[in-house]
């Protein structure tokens, strides 16, 4: 928490945010450790969160989730004259041609943050999901948001050491200096089981005034993965990446990723 933040306030997004990224919930005890605060503080909050219906608690585990409050709030977003609503349709667009997940990401501090996602309709494919964090260096959408960063901004960026989430995650800072220079070049982010094994995927930075605002990304399982499939991907999201940088150039709303 930044000296700028009110205390009360920090705790109740923390409880938002760390139960918006898993499907399965936590208990009072977990949410707790997790942001670092006694039960007896929390404890409040979370009872007013209760009652307001923000979340909600399973009787047979006891562990607390989103709520019903907190969707309706969250819907507004996206009915919003937000850019998500324009390349809905090109995320599906790319899924029919693909045959493979596609996902959007923004930076959140260090990690990739979910945003958005359409599944693969194969039965085997990448499983995350809307408000996932992942450390950026681990991923392909993690490369292309950050493709227009400085060695030393990425220094900053970083924990030392740099985390992994598999034994082929790139935890040199070096070494991922170099494949984001790659990105700025070539236009194109890859990641070869970095995340999770047996998954390839390929990402695309989007960019407006020369800032990086998200990144989309395909997600191959590494048996599904050839030259023909990749070339349709990276086809597929030039073309969104095209057609959404054109949007941006144009669109006089509000962008609210």
């Amino acid at each position: 928490m930044s000296a700028n933040e009110h205390r009360a306030t920090s705790r109740v997004l923390d409880i938002l945010e760390i139960l918006s990224s898993s499907s399965d919930g936590y208990t009072l005890t977990e949410i707790a450790k997790q942001i670092d605060a006694p039960k007896s503080s929390i404890f409040p909050i979370i009872h007013t969160l209760e009652e307001r219906h923000y979340i909600s608690m399973q009787e047979h585990s006891g562990k607390y989730r989103i709520g019903i409050s907190a969707f309706a709030v969250g819907s507004t977003y996206f009915s919003s004259k937000s850019i998500l609503s324009h390349i809905n349709t090109a995320m599906n667009e790319i899924v029919s041609a693909c045959n493979e997940t596609c996902s959007m990401g923004v930076l959140n501090g260090s990690n990739v943050l979910y945003v958005a996602k359409i599944d693969s309709p194969q039965s085997l494919r990448l499983v995350t999901h809307v408000g996932k964090k992942i450390p950026a260096n681990c991923t392909a959408l993690g490369k292309a948001l950050l493709s227009r960063a400085s060695l030393e901004e990425l220094k900053g960026l970083f924990p030392n050491p740099m985390l992994s989430c598999t034994r082929y995650s790139i935890t040199n800072i070096n070494e991922f200096y170099k494949q984001v220079c790659t990105v700025a070049e070539e236009g194109y982010a890859y990641e070869n089981q970095e995340f999770a094994e047996q998954i390839i995927c390929v990402a695309v930075p989007v960019v407006k005034d020369g800032k990086v605002l998200f990144a989309v990304s395909v997600s191959i399982p590494s048996f599904r993965y050839d030259s023909k499939k990749l070339l349709t991907v990276k086809n597929e999201l030039k073309k969104l990446k095209l057609r959404t940088e054109l949007l941006l150039r144009n669109y006089s709303g509000d962008i609210l990723i």
